[in-house]
This record gives C-alpha cells, structure tokens and sequence, in this order.
C-alpha cells in the first residue's frame, strides 16, 4: 500500500511573504492577541457570554451539626426544654437535630430517659444505651451513623 503524503499548509506558504498570518504586524510578540485569557473581556473582546465578568464564584462547605456525647445531651437537654427547642408529647421528649443542630451523638455517658431522636445521625453504642433507656430513634436518611445495613447476599432470596 502506498502511502502518499500531503503538502502542509506551512509548504504551501513558502513562497508567500507572510506565510499565511495577515500582516507582518501580526507576528511579533502577544500584543496582537489583545491580552491573554480573558483580558479585554469587557472591552475589545466583549461578548454576550462573558457576562461573569469580575465575579468569583466560590464553593462553600455544607454546614454540618455538631457531634455530641450522651452526656452533653443530657445537660443541654433542660435548657432546650427550657427554649422550646424539645418538646415534650405522649410522655417522651422529642429532640429534633435540625432545631437543636446537632448532626450526631456520640455513645460516651448515659442515655435520658423517654427520649425520641429524629433525623441524628447515631453511633451503635449510643443507640444501644438510647434504647436501653426506653428511648426511640425515628430511621431515616440522617439516623444510620455511617454506615448502611446491606442485606445479607448469602442468604439468598428464596428463587430458583
């Protein structure tokens, strides 16, 4: 198979004066560019889609909750009950992690008793201590810790 080679553009150009680049103004150095990157962005270069011009967009961190132990919890707790931040219905005090912004409890100290968590996110210890107290914890999305409860792929689901 022959492979046949094509003329470049710059072999092309060779007998031409400026070699295919406007005037020879246009070669020499970057002024001819009108700035690098951006620059003349709201002047000589200026276009509908630049319209970010001198703004900076940053990224902020998701505010997270802070992580208590049980025994924090239990000396803030009247002070919540206090501020109307926990509330007391059928017997149990319902704290709530996003009136409260707590984001975790941590198992170290001793449980409240008659005490329902919602959306906190709870370590195994402290869960074992809460329950053993005859506390509640609503499961949902924030409730796990960090870890997820994956079904047993051994056990099989009963098929064929």
């Amino acid at each position: 198979m022959v492979v046949r080679k094509r003329k470049t553009t710059r072999l092309k150009q060779l007998g031409e004066r400026t070699h295919g680049h406007g005037d020879t103004k246009n070669r020499r150095g970057s002024g001819n560019r009108g700035g690098r990157g951006r620059a003349g962005s709201h002047k000589h270069k200026f276009s509908k889609y630049y319209m970010t011009f001198g703004i900076k967009n940053r990224q902020h961190a998701a505010p997270q909750g802070k992580a208590l132990n049980l025994e924090q919890v239990s000396e803030h707790l009247a002070e919540w009950i206090r501020k109307g931040k926990v509330i007391q219905t059928d017997g149990m005090w319902i704290l709530d992690g996003k009136k409260v912004g707590i984001g975790k409890i941590l198992g170290s100290g001793t449980a409240p008793s008659d005490l329902r968590i919602k959306r906190i996110m709870v370590t195994e210890k402290a869960r074992q201590k809460i329950e053993e107290s005859d506390g509640e914890i609503e499961e949902g999305p924030n409730t796990k810790g960090g870890e997820t409860k994956v079904a047993d792929p051994s056990a099989g689901d009963g098929g064929p």
